[in-house]
């Protein structure tokens, strides 16, 4: 019976991916997934990020006697104004910095004479003139991605006023009947499957909750203790690099390494002191967050093994970009949540 069932899951599975590919060579069905992609799921996906992080003052504030929707209201009001607040402080700077970054970055790598002193010091021990050729092209496309990618976003989320609009829309009626979410959905479940289901239901809101608020934990951590190590170690632009840092820490583990190959060039061109600084920082700050922020923060959230989620967040960022790989972990971790319930029922 357990082979029979071990084909007829195989079966299943293989005609879900044949049915997928073949979907996919239909020209209209691709179309319309990229515009529910980018009508949609971003949204919704940017949404329920928002919800996550504003539901605990949301809660402070029903708490207090107010009305489920005065208190989402005053809540979704008061993060507005901070969000919009730190936008108009930090876009002048961050453009103007990020345009001082760019042109130091291509002064770096046109002048090699500025590095010479270290690279005829590693010469002694390896060839790095084609390594330097090479880490140098991929300086210059990376900080021209990141530049396109920087005004796609801004233009995406701060240019189109109907995004912007239905994502706070959404935001909102989350906060306001979020709690009616669950009885909805129990609403059309059999009766003998809605304990499962509403264990189910209360298992994802969690993982959701402590995915998200402790990203944001781990992203705010991160970014202090690299804006401090920058700015005792003397690299530029500390709080725009930091900034930068706390945006890509979002994404599981390849964030913050990403986050780190701008200063590590920036840090290059400033000598071997500077550089040598740089890595002990690096490696001092990798630490912590491996042995003591990630392990404190998260361990209510994913109990997913850490290749399984390098894995993961690597194949979403080259399937569906940043938004993706933020999103993949939970769902992962909620779709074996389920597996993991489901059974659990069939084994009683």
């Amino acid at each position: 019976m357990s082979n029979n069932r071990l084909i007829c899951i195989l079966i299943t599975i293989n005609l879900i991916l044949i049915s997928f590919i073949l979907l996919g060579k239909i020209q209209f069905i691709c179309k319309l997934v990229i515009v529910l992609t980018k009508a949609f799921i971003i949204p919704l996906i940017v949404s329920v990020l928002l919800f996550y992080l504003i539901r605990p003052l949301n809660n402070i504030f029903i708490k207090k006697g107010i009305s489920r929707g005065k208190a989402s209201l005053l809540s979704l009001t008061i993060c507005t104004f901070i969000l919009t607040g730190l936008l108009a402080y930090f876009s002048k700077y961050a453009h103007k910095q990020f345009n001082d970054i760019f042109n130091q970055l291509m002064t770096i790598i046109n002048d090699k004479d500025q590095v010479d002193g270290f690279i005829n010091w590693v010469n002694r021990f390896v060839n790095v003139n084609e390594i330097y050729s090479l880490l140098a092209d991929m300086v210059k496309v990376y900080v021209r991605k990141i530049g396109k990618s920087f005004k796609m976003i801004l233009g995406y989320f701060m240019n189109t006023f109907s995004i912007v609009f239905l994502i706070i829309v959404i935001v909102f009626y989350m906060l306001k009947d979020g709690n009616k979410f669950k009885d909805r959905i129990l609403f059309f479940i059999p009766e003998k499957y809605k304990n499962k289901a509403y264990k189910i239901l209360n298992e994802s809101d969690d993982i959701l909750s402590h995915y998200v608020n402790g990203q944001a934990k781990v992203a705010l951590y991160l970014s202090l203790m690299i804006l401090l190590g920058y700015k005792i170690i003397g690299i530029p632009d500390a709080l725009l690099l930091s900034m930068i840092t706390f945006i890509l820490a979002f994404i599981p583990f390849v964030g913050f390494f990403i986050s780190m190959i701008i200063p590590g060039v920036i840090a290059l061109s400033m000598g071997v002191s500077v550089t040598l600084k740089f890595f002990i920082m690096f490696i001092i700050v990798q630490t912590l967050k491996g042995r003591v922020i990630v392990p404190a923060v998260m361990s209510k959230s994913m109990k997913i093994h850490p290749l399984t989620d390098i894995f993961l967040v690597i194949g979403a960022i080259g399937i569906g970009g940043p938004f993706a790989a933020f999103a993949v972990v939970p769902i992962y971790a909620i779709l074996k949540n389920v597996c993991i319930t489901l059974n659990v029922l069939v084994k009683k």
